[in-house]
């Protein structure tokens, strides 16, 4: 494999070439410095792999940002996030709702007690199993996580500013073969546990 020096990282399209020769970030700097410290460093990977992380680290921040505005927390929105993708009545129960969280029972029962009180979600008899129950998104819960996802969106809409459309078709398809790629080393995240 080349290891290679962050001055050479220049992409093969011209154009793209003078805009990201003109551009540096946090990162680059950073890798001036290891590959300083540490000659034989795969400046290209550890480039990719530092700003995956620092993107998702301005995300995160952004969504605890959102939660925190309307008084919600990752749990809550993952529960209410997992009713609206399971679609219309927007209900599942309780042993689902664990499963694609990965919680145990006692930790999906006390998430769900808060999120009643809170008048997120209600439970209701299930109609298949006179001792079971079935988790109902409310209209509240359907519309705090509504208004949630409208201001993230907005947030987010920063991608769009930075990249044209084209950009960004180029970006989500080589993100894709990374994740797939990612998936088929370790597995998708969802089958494992939080």
């Amino acid at each position: 494999m080349k290891m290679l020096d962050v001055k050479t990282l220049e992409p093969e399209n011209s154009n793209m070439a003078r805009s990201t020769v003109e551009l540096r970030d946090s990162i680059d700097e950073k890798l001036e410095v290891w590959l300083r410290e540490i000659p034989d460093l795969d400046a290209r990977t550890e480039g990719v792999v530092d700003r995956v992380g620092v993107i998702q680290k301005y995300l995160r921040r952004t969504h605890d940002e959102t939660l925190e505005q309307f008084g919600l927390v990752w749990g809550d929105v993952k529960v209410l996030g997992s009713l609206r993708y399971g679609g219309p009545p927007y209900r599942s129960t309780p042993g689902k709702l664990g499963s694609q969280l990965g919680l145990s029972s006692g930790a999906m029962t006390s998430r769900l007690d808060k999120m009643e009180e809170a008048e997120l979600i209600r439970r209701l008899p299930d109609p298949g199993d006179r001792r079971g129950v079935v988790i109902e998104l409310t209209e509240h819960g359907r519309e705090i996580w509504e208004k949630t996802i409208a201001v993230q969106a907005e947030k987010e809409s920063i991608v769009a500013a930075a990249l044209s459309k084209a950009e960004q078709d180029q970006l989500n398809d080589l993100l894709r073969r990374l994740v797939i790629a990612f998936e088929d080393e370790y597995g998708p995240l969802s089958r494992r546990r939080h």
